[in-house]
């Protein structure tokens, strides 16, 4: 029996997988952020080794008798990046043989019904990629406003804050938001806010409440909430679409794989508008959100470099052994 090792590392945390060749989820593991780009590459391959280490202990199995790893991390953008994973990762010893790949080709993977398609990740940034028929990749730097990109928590919660502010000085209207915010971060007005933001004294768990409490007012009907959602749809639409384009993908049914924790919103007014946005350059392209966590796409491509794709009967045994929190779950 052969065994297989999945690691998809991004901004907020690590997961990692081992399986057999036959799909049965033997062990998951768990760290923290794993993009280098912020903390460092030491203290990323400590959550790389404590997610590993972890999956492997509960498989009871050791990096020796793992055939093939694929390691899918954020942060993993540019060529010098590469250059300089690779050897540490292989360090690691988690898998005899690996594959540093960007994690936007583990939510590509764990979506597709097939090799080829596209995705747009949207977590605490953002970021997409895509991959033809012919087997060419494009990945975007995703590296925030130096590559031109915009989107995700991070960018969502500085521009609700924004609309607050200007709700609370007149330049804008008013907006539900305000009173979310400050009862979820337990401040008393808006003044309270600005200095605290002013202070730094808030910890970074209070801006990931955030983002939620958008979608929350959306479904309410708040306009200012609801125009932000229209902005990220439009940036999502508009990222999508230019992957299509430059795949050569506008008259076909390419399969649009969203993966990230901004795409578990309430309500459907997101999703709705990224239809909309990339319809217009494909008609017939359908808007996936994937079955699994993209931890799973990471072991496919780990699977599937040494094996070829994975049959339905894999498939069946990944849905009865994988644990439940790597199901994902659409929010109504």
């Amino acid at each position: 029996m052969r065994y297989f090792l999945g690691m998809d590392a991004g901004a907020s945390k690590t997961f990692c997988v081992v399986g057999d060749e036959e799909g049965r989820i033997l062990g998951f593991g768990r760290g923290g952020s794993g993009n280098h780009q912020g903390p460092g590459l030491e203290a990323v391959l400590v959550e790389y080794r404590r997610a590993g280490e972890e999956a492997l202990a509960q498989a009871g199995l050791t990096g020796d008798q793992v055939t093939f790893g694929a390691f899918c991390l954020a942060g993993a953008d540019l060529p010098q990046d590469y250059a300089m994973l690779t050897p540490a990762v292989r360090a690691l010893g988690l898998a005899r043989e690996i594959l540093i790949k960007n994690d936007t080709m583990a939510a590509l993977r764990s979506g597709l019904s097939r090799p080829w398609g596209v995705t747009v990740i949207c977590g605490s940034g953002t970021n997409a990629a895509g991959r033809g028929p012919d087997g060419q990749e494009i990945v975007f730097p995703g590296l925030g406003w130096m590559s031109g990109d915009w989107g995700g928590g991070g960018d969502l919660t500085r521009e609700a804050i924004r609309r607050v502010m200007r709700a609370w000085d007149g330049r804008g209207p008013q907006t539900t938001l305000t009173r979310l915010i400050l009862d979820a971060l337990d401040l008393p007005d808006t003044e309270a806010l600005l200095l605290a933001l002013y202070n730094d004294a808030l910890p970074r768990e209070a801006y990931r409440q955030i983002p939620p409490l958008i979608f929350e007012a959306a479904y309410q009907g708040d306009p200012v909430a609801q125009e932000l959602l229209r902005m990220q749809g439009e940036e999502v639409g508009t990222t999508a679409g230019t992957i299509i384009r430059r795949l050569g993908l506008t008259e076909t049914d390419v399969e649009v794989v969203l993966g990230g924790s901004i795409f578990k919103g309430k309500g459907p007014l997101l999703l709705d508008v990224i239809t909309a946005k990339v319809h217009e350059v494909a008609p017939r392209a359908r808007i996936v959100i994937p079955e699994f966590e993209p931890v799973i796409g990471a072991w496919l491509i780990a699977l599937e470099s040494v094996v070829g794709m994975a049959s339905p009967e894999v498939y069946d045994r990944l849905r009865e052994t994988m644990p439940p929190e790597l199901r994902r779950e659409r929010n109504a």
